[in-house]
C-alpha cells in the first residue's frame, strides 16, 4: 500500500458515472439541473450519489431548508475530482492535432535565451514534437516588438497598446564567478570583490551595485567589457573575473558547479523581466503550454512571480 492510501477505498471499486453525477451535483447543488446537464433523469441521479455514499461510507450531500448542500467531507471530494478532471481535460486536449501542432513565435533576449530559456523549449519538444519554434531576439529594454510574436521575454516593460504586459520577475542580481578564481571559498566581504577583474555587460550595473555598498566600483583591479549578458556570464564561466547576474540566468550553472556565489550580498537593481502576449482568448493552446512551462520553470528556480498566471 503506497504512503496515505486509505485500507478501505480503491478508485477502481467507484464507477465513473457515479464521479461524473457528483461532480454535476456538486457544481451546482441541485439535483434537477444536474441531471439536465447529465442528460439523465433525476431519479438515475440521485441513484448514482446514493451508490457513491454507499461505496465510500460518507454523507456527500446533506438538505437543509430544502436547499441542497455538501457536507465537509464532500467538499473535498469535489476539489479533488474537479481538479483531476481539469488534469484529465488538458490531456485530452493535448492529443487534438488542432490545437497542438504549429509554430510558437518567441521573442525574447539573447541572455534570457541561452541561460534559462531553450531548456525549458527543449523539455516541451520532447512532451510536444508537433511544435516548432521561431525564435527571435529582443534587445534589453526594448519598447515596440514585432507584431508576429505570440509571446514575448522582456527585459523592461515594452510599450506595446495590442499586447497584454505582466511582470513575471524582478532580477535579483548576484556577484558569480568560476569557483577556481576564489578557489572554491567566497569572499569575506564586498570590497574585496575590488580586488579581482570585474566582467561588465552593456548595462554597467557592476557601479550601481558598489555604490549601494558605499564603495567606488572604478578601483577595482581590472574591467572587462562586453555588450550581452550572456556573453559576460560566459567570461566568467571560462574564469575570467566576477560577474554580477541575475540568480535565475545563474542558478544552473551553480548546482552544476560552473559558478559559485562570491559573497552572500545580493542587490535588485530595478531590472525586472515581463511577459507580453496577446488577450487570453487569442492565446492559443500551444503558446499556453510554453507560457505554462516558462512559469513552472521560473518557480522551480525561486523567482518571485509578478501576476503573469
Amino acid at each position: 500500500m503506497k504512503p496515505n492510501q486509505s485500507p478501505y477505498l480503491d478508485l477502481r471499486q467507484i464507477p465513473l458515472n457515479a464521479l461524473l453525477a457528483f461532480e454535476a451535483a456538486g457544481r451546482h447543488c441541485h439535483m434537477r439541473r444536474a441531471a439536465q446537464e447529465m442528460f439523465v433523469s433525476h431519479s438515475a441521479l440521485s441513484r448514482h450519489i446514493k451508490l457513491l455514499e454507499a461505496r465510500l461510507g460518507t454523507q456527500l450531500f446533506e438538505r437543509k431548508h430544502n436547499k441542497l448542500r455538501l457536507t465537509a467531507p464532500g467538499s473535498r471530494l469535489l476539489a479533488s475530482i474537479q481538479s483531476a478532471f481539469s488534469e484529465l481535460n488538458k490531456g485530452l486536449h493535448s492529443l487534438d492535432p488542432t490545437l497542438v501542432a504549429g509554430e510558437v513565435v518567441i521573442g525574447t533576449t539573447a541572455t534570457i535565451m541561452l541561460n534559462w530559456l531553450l531548456p525549458v523549449l527543449a523539455k516541451v519538444q520532447q512532451q510536444y514534437p508537433e511544435i516548432t519554434f521561431n525564435l527571435q531576439t529582443l534587445e534589453p529594454q526594448q519598447q515596440s516588438l514585432p507584431s508576429n510574436l505570440d509571446m514575448a521575454l522582456c527585459l523592461g516593460k515594452p510599450k506595446d497598446p495590442n499586447r497584454v504586459v505582466s511582470k513575471l520577475y524582478d532580477e535579483y542580481y548576484v556577484p558569480v564567478c568560476n569557483p577556481s578564481l576564489l578557489k572554491g571559498l567566497p569572499v569575506q566581504n564586498v570590497e574585496q570583490l575590488l580586488g579581482y577583474p570585474l566582467i561588465h555587460d552593456s548595462l554597467q550595473q557592476w557601479f550601481t551595485w558598489f555604490e549601494h555598498h558605499t564603495l567606488d566600483g572604478n578601483t577595482a583591479k581590472q574591467h572587462t567589457y562586453f555588450e550581452y549578458a550572456y556573453q559576460a556570464i560566459e567570461a566568467a564561466r571560462l574564469g575570467m573575473g566576477m560577474v554580477l547576474a541575475d540568480i535565475v540566468e545563474v542558478e544552473e550553472d551553480i548546482k552544476q558547479g560552473k559558478l559559485m556565489q562570491a559573497i552572500d550580498s545580493p542587490h535588485t537593481e530595478g531590472q525586472s523581466v515581463y511577459l507580453a502576449t496577446h488577450e487570453d482568448s487569442q492565446v492559443n493552446y500551444r503558446t499556453q503550454l510554453v507560457i505554462n512551462s516558462v512559469l513552472e520553470n521560473l518557480t522551480q528556480k525561486g523567482a518571485k512571480l509578478g501576476s503573469a498566471n
